[in-house]
């Protein structure tokens, strides 16, 4: 009742507004020319409902963006204070911590050194990690971050190519590491090279399911890659692969972060795009911040999953 009290207050003010003013005086003999007639009650009904549904929706719009920047900086806020904790914890350096970080995610055999110090990801997921950061770096940079359609049929045959070569290799490595017959000695940078080819193959994958599945605004002619972008990313993964194994110990740093921010990140990203559709954002997206609501959930279970699955291969002696 109090609702429709409100509306016809509205409605009566409207007509208010609408209610012809008195004629103007004019002088004997003088007839305008002009003559208007007053509009419908009808008319005025609607003009008044549209006037009412707009000013609604101004309102809808003011709260729904103030809710979209409370979601931005509690999103951000927690990120922040992840990293703090993270950094500030007492007890281990950060070295050890980035170690323990991965820990549950992947063996950590056939580790990379840096001068003398080991990576935190072993050589094949240190390729794929950091090439799927790097990767997604690229492809958004270069425009293509609303690209919605798969490559041209021989570049998806390149991409095969590279990811079966990282099975391949993976195939040989696990052969020789169980004593059984192999087709060649494995080496670190073989594995550090298929894994940066599978990381290009994986990343452009991710992102057309991602765009396809949430954006509003996704570009659905254009491939999420093509051969000049794929060119690029073989010449800039092959430098991630140089600075790997220059043995420059100024490099530990960058590339030790690098590779376990792009693990997270990937995993991140998969229970982001579970979270953004399970939130009904499925095809509602046309800037990633309107995402900060289901990122705030997502980080919930990347958080267990990484602490989880860390603490657990602690517990058993891993």
């Amino acid at each position: 009742m109090r609702l429709r009290h409100a509306a016809t207050g509205r409605i009566e003010a409207f007509l208010e507004g609408l209610a012809p003013s008195p004629p103007l005086p004019t002088r004997p003999g003088f007839t305008s020319g002009l003559s208007m007639a007053p509009p419908r009650p009808d008319e005025i009904l609607e003009l008044a409902r549209a006037r009412i549904a707009a000013q609604r929706a101004q309102e809808q719009a003011s709260s729904a963006g103030k809710r979209e920047r409370f979601w931005e900086v509690a999103f951000l806020a927690l990120v922040g204070a992840i990293v703090l904790i993270f950094v500030l914890w007492p007890g281990a350096t950060l070295e050890w911590k980035l170690y323990a970080a991965v820990h549950g995610l992947v063996a950590q055999k056939h580790l990379v050194f840096v001068g003398e110090r080991p990576l935190p990801l072993c050589a094949r997921n240190l390729g794929i990690y950091s090439s799927y950061l790097l990767t997604l770096g690229y492809l958004f940079a270069r425009g293509y971050g609303r690209a919605a359609a798969l490559p041209a049929r021989p570049l998806l045959a390149a991409l095969a190519v590279g990811a079966l070569a990282m099975v391949g290799d993976g195939i040989n490595s696990v052969l020789e590491d169980t004593g059984r017959a192999y087709v060649y000695l494995p080496r670190n940078d073989l594995r550090t090279i298929t894994g940066v080819l599978f990381g290009i193959a994986l990343t452009p994958i991710v992102l057309f399911v991602f765009n396809r599945a949430l954006r509003a605004d996704a570009e659905m002619e254009r491939p999420v890659l093509d051969w000049r972008a794929y060119s690029g990313l073989l010449l800039l993964n092959g430098l991630l692969v140089i600075a790997v194994y220059s043995g420059l110990e100024a490099l530990y740093w960058p590339l030790a972060l690098l590779g376990v921010a792009g693990i997270i990140a990937e995993l991140f990203t998969m229970f982001l795009l579970l979270a953004a559709v399970g939130s009904g954002y499925t095809r509602r997206v046309t800037a990633l911040r309107q995402l900060a609501r289901p990122a705030c959930i997502a980080l919930v279970p990347t958080l267990l999953v990484v602490a989880g699955l860390a603490l657990l291969r602690f517990a058993q002696g891993g």
